[in-house]
């Protein structure tokens, strides 16, 4: 068996999920650049194609070798607070509360309930910001629950 391989399968589910999506879109986007540029005949038109496909694959393998180096940290928290916008209700930050503190991140596309434990996947060199006692993050690798919510009962 390749050892990059078995490193691979040793990963958090989150992150293989994350370089699986990256080089998937990548290559999807390199067979739509190649039939993009087969049916017309124009180079001009696959180009944009291409330099998506260079940056998925780009971004998948950077992640990758990120993975297998080991330079990625995991925090786990249960989130306090959701921020939603104005009249979509969309989660826009939600407020996890880690043993390091407060942060403040970007809720993404997926809507995490209060009190729900998330697990957080930062890269080492991730910029921190802290703003009023509350650590704030504008990106991440990855982000999931990481167990399911607890329920109340009142």
């Amino acid at each position: 068996m390749n050892p990059g391989w078995g490193k691979f399968k040793e990963l958090p589910a989150p992150l293989q999920k994350q370089i699986i999506q990256r080089m998937g879109f990548g290559l999807a986007m390199l067979a739509l650049f190649g039939v993009i540029w087969a049916a017309t005949g124009t180079l001009g038109l696959a180009i944009p194609g291409l330099a998506m496909a260079g940056c998925l694959l780009g971004s998948g393998g950077l992640l990758f070798y990120r993975c297998m180096q080991r330079e990625y940290i995991c925090l786990t928290g249960a989130v306090k607070e959701v921020s939603t916008s104005g009249l979509r209700k969309k989660p826009k930050f939600l407020l996890i509360d880690t043993e390091q503190g407060l942060i403040k991140i970007s809720a993404g596309r997926r809507p995490f309930p209060t009190d729900s434990t998330v697990a957080l996947y930062l890269a080492v060199n991730t910029q921190v910001y802290e703003e009023d006692g509350i650590f704030k993050v504008y990106g991440c690798l990855a982000l999931a629950l990481a167990a399911p919510p607890k329920k109340r009962i009142d």
